[in-house]
């Protein structure tokens, strides 16, 4: 017996690319359609939606979005002179704050609508050789932010990486040319890129990242099999006296510093910052001390708001009970011109491959951090360098931890696993202290 199979194929009708237009009124998230990757795979997700929703076919069409910088330079005349059906996209990013003024001012105050960073407008059409259009349908796109999962500087009018944006503008298409899906808007919270730099996406690559549980006043995280937990007080103060029967004692080092910034700012008053913290697991209470100056500020935006600054000198202490665990020094704004921050390079913040232009420029700019603890801990030489949106550690000049948090460490790389864990712990408490928020 002889089977025959028998494939039954039918015509696709190609639909040939027309005005495909796109402007950020927000930042540089357009850009990405310079980069090959980016506009190839969304030419393939394209291709894909149209042949299973719509049976239409791009065929060998290229795609190539113009992108405008005046949102009054959008073709709004989508007429057909060809034999072939044409399709047409529009893209268009807003502030999150401008478009919810204009389009939505009654939700301002709406709860659902707060983390809204920016709205990408997109719309679709598909037209035959005929003035009528046959397929029109736009959604409203609200980006949100997710939990950060990489590490560096973040932008502040970018909010996807090259790849978070490639999905984005899978699942648009897909939602617009699906009949059965009625949605009109969406919500899309994507973890937000970071800046490219010469000492972290590269460095980081290929290591393990630690995910770090931080709610309140505690951190959590698993390490080596085991759960680490530990906990920072509330801050608080003690005022050093400088004259009478209740005169602090202090070293002589400290005091001529005090004496000298005090002919400075007789105003000024000085006190030592306190914290409390414990290793919670290893039953161990620890407790940082800090002198520091407070004196009043004369800008007149924030006037009410005391300038608190770190003494000079290797003043600072962290106490394990009676016993000192660490002597180290604060230094405040310091540059660093080996290590560069590319702004003009968006990463996913974890995967050096992730680097994408965003621009023409090649600028770089010199990494400064807020503060730099400098010292010994346990009798080995340690220094911490406190940015904004990361710590980094080292011990005997080498790097052994980084990690990643504003205010609270939530994800932490360690580049030397022989570091004991206890020792990791007190130099996470020392990063994270309530005085460097």
């Amino acid at each position: 017996m002889v089977c025959l199979s028998v494939v039954v194929t039918h015509a696709q009708t190609i639909v040939q690319p027309e005005n495909f237009q796109c402007i950020s009124l927000h930042g540089p998230l357009m850009y990405y359609w310079n980069n090959p990757t980016v506009s190839t795979q969304f030419t393939q997700d394209l291709n894909q939606q149209l042949l299973a929703k719509k049976g239409y076919s791009l065929g060998t069409n290229p795609i190539h979005f113009s992108i405008l910088k005046n949102i009054k330079e959008f073709n709004t005349s989508n007429s057909n002179t060809t034999s072939l059906p044409i399709i047409n996209m529009k893209l268009a990013e807003y502030p999150a704050s401008l478009y919810l003024k204009q389009f939505y001012p009654d939700q301002l105050n709406d709860s659902s609508q707060q983390g809204i960073q920016s709205v990408l407008l997109v719309e679709l059409s598909i037209q035959h050789n005929s003035a009528a259009e046959v397929f029109n349908r736009s959604l409203e796109v609200f980006i949100k932010k997710s939990n950060t999962i990489g590490f560096g500087i973040p932008f502040n009018n970018l909010h996807l990486s090259a790849k978070g944006f490639s999905e984005l503008m899978k699942k648009s298409v897909e939602i617009i040319l699906d009949s059965n899906n009625l949605n009109e808007q969406i919500e899309l919270k994507a973890s937000p890129p970071t800046m490219g730099d010469n000492f972290i996406i590269g460095a980081i690559t290929n290591l393990p990242k630690i995910a770090i549980e931080s709610k309140g006043l505690f951190s959590k995280y698993a390490h080596n099999g085991k759960t680490e937990l530990i906990r920072w007080d509330e801050q608080r103060y003690q005022e050093i006296i400088l004259r009478g029967k209740n005169k602090t004692i202090l070293q002589p080092a400290l005091n001529s510093i005090i004496v000298e910034m005090e002919k400075e700012n007789p105003q000024a008053v000085f006190v030592y910052l306190l914290q409390d913290a414990r290793n919670i697991v290893l039953n161990r209470n620890y407790q940082l001390v800090i002198p520091a100056r407070v004196s009043g500020n004369t800008s007149s935006r924030i006037s009410n708001m005391p300038i608190v600054e770190p003494l000079e000198g290797n003043n600072n202490f962290l106490f394990n009970e009676k016993d000192t665990i660490a002597q180290f020094s604060i230094e405040t704004d310091q540059l660093d011109s080996t290590k560069k921050i590319y702004p003009y390079l968006s990463s996913n913040g974890f995967d050096s491959s992730s680097l994408t232009r965003i621009n023409d420029l090649d600028n770089a700019v010199n990494f400064s951090s807020l503060y730099l603890l400098k010292g010994k801990i346990h009798d080995q030489s340690f220094s911490i360098v406190v940015g904004e949106f990361f710590r980094e550690i080292y011990l005997n000049n080498e790097r052994i931890v980084l990690l990643g948090g504003m205010e609270q460490p939530e994800r932490m790389v360690i580049f030397n696993p022989n570091i004991s864990t206890e020792l990791i712990n007190e130099l996470i408490l020392l990063s994270y202290n309530r005085f460097f928020q």
